[in-house]
Formats: structure tokens, C-alpha cells, sequence
């Protein structure tokens, strides 16, 4: 009878021993070192086999830096994109593989499992947005100058971005890689975000 007893007992801790070291999943990832976006995942996706995506080194690949400018909306605009490519290379959508080290890859799937979150601040735009009391602060700060608008191009005006919404919303949504009618742009998300709300809104003046 004490063989019997002492065997169930040994049964039972060796289960529980081994139930307590499974994966845990939501818990397990939670208490993972945290992923930066802009000092880990940025540096793999401007460099090395991601070239053609930045400093206009491919024809019609989607820019995500060009120079010294880094497109972060661009960048994280592709997280499904990232995830296929780390389980697959063949998953690129443009031309040939991109291997990735087997670093790069758990640098990626961590990031990915944390949330992809962007680690570089940007604000939380919230109430009414009106051209007068957001858009023109944006616009005197960023966009006129000697060389830009106001000038050698049009002034912005309330009238002109009613009718070029949709060139002005490409132009938010990839941060100013893309549709700017000029150079290449970089815009932060405190921009992006306060410019695509005004336009979810409606584009009151």
C-alpha cells in the first residue's frame, strides 16, 4: 500500500513539474526583453538583403529610406509582409528571396509577437481637427520655405488640399515616400496621424 502511495505521489510531482515548465504563451512573450523598432527591426529592413528598398536603389520598390531619412509609417505599414517573409523568404512580394539571419529572425518574430509597436514617440491626436487650428501650424513649420510651398510651389490652401485629398492622404500614409509630386519626404507621425484624422473628419476648415 505504501509503494502504491509513494508511486502516486511521484506520478503526480512529475506532472506537475512538467506542466509548470510548458510554454506559456501570452505570458511567456510578455516577459521577453522588448523589441526597439527603430534601434533593432529598422537597422535589418534599411540594410543588407533590403537594399532595393532604400536610397532609390530599386526602380519600383517601395522606398523605406532614402539617405539619412528613414520612412517609419512605410516600414510598419508591412508587418504582415515581415511575418510571411520570416516563416518563408519566398514570401517576398517583389523580386527574389530575402533571407534573413537566423538573428534577424527572432529579432523580427519577437517584435512581431510584442505588438510591432513603434518605440519613437509620436502623439495621441484626439478631438476635432480644422485646417485653421492644426493643419497650418503643420504647414508654416513644414512645408513653406523659400524652396517649397508658398513660393516656387502652390500655397496650400484650404480650397487646393479639398482637391487634392487623395494625393495628400498617399502622402500620410507612407510618411512621404510616396505621393509628393516633389523629393522624397519625411514626415513624423505627430504629422501623419494629426493630418490623416482631419481627413477621416472630413476636412473641416
Amino acid at each position: 500500500m505504501k509503494i502504491k502511495l509513494i508511486t502516486i505521489a511521484s506520478f503526480a510531482s512529475l506532472v506537475a513539474i512538467v506542466f509548470s515548465s510548458c510554454y506559456k504563451d501570452k505570458a511567456d512573450i510578455e516577459s521577453l526583453p522588448t523589441v526597439s523598432f527603430r534601434s533593432e527591426v529598422v537597422p535589418i529592413v534599411t540594410g543588407g538583403g533590403c537594399g532595393c528598398h532604400n536610397n532609390n536603389q530599386g526602380s519600383t520598390a517601395v522606398q523605406f529610406s532614402h539617405l539619412d531619412t528613414i520612412f517609419y509609417p512605410t516600414i510598419l505599414a508591412r508587418v504582415t509582409t515581415f511575418k510571411d517573409m520570416v516563416a518563408d523568404a519566398s514570401k517576398h512580394p517583389g523580386d527574389g528571396n530575402v533571407h534573413l539571419t537566423e538573428t534577424q529572425k527572432v529579432i523580427m518574430q519577437n517584435w512581431i509577437a510584442q505588438g510591432a509597436k513603434d518605440d519613437g514617440g509620436g502623439c495621441l491626436v484626439s478631438g476635432a481637427i480644422t485646417y485653421n487650428a492644426n493643419f497650418l501650424p503643420i504647414y508654416n513649420s513644414t512645408c513653406k520655405s523659400s524652396t517649397c510651398h508658398g513660393t516656387v510651389s502652390p500655397v496650400l490652401t484650404y480650397t487646393l488640399l479639398l482637391s487634392d485629398k487623395a494625393v495628400l492622404t498617399a502622402m500620410m500614409k507612407s510618411g512621404g515616400a510616396t505621393g509628393h509630386p516633389g523629393p522624397v519626404l519625411s514626415l513624423n507621425t505627430c504629422t501623419t496621424n494629426t493630418i490623416l484624422t482631419w481627413i477621416a473628419q472630413g476636412q473641416p476648415q
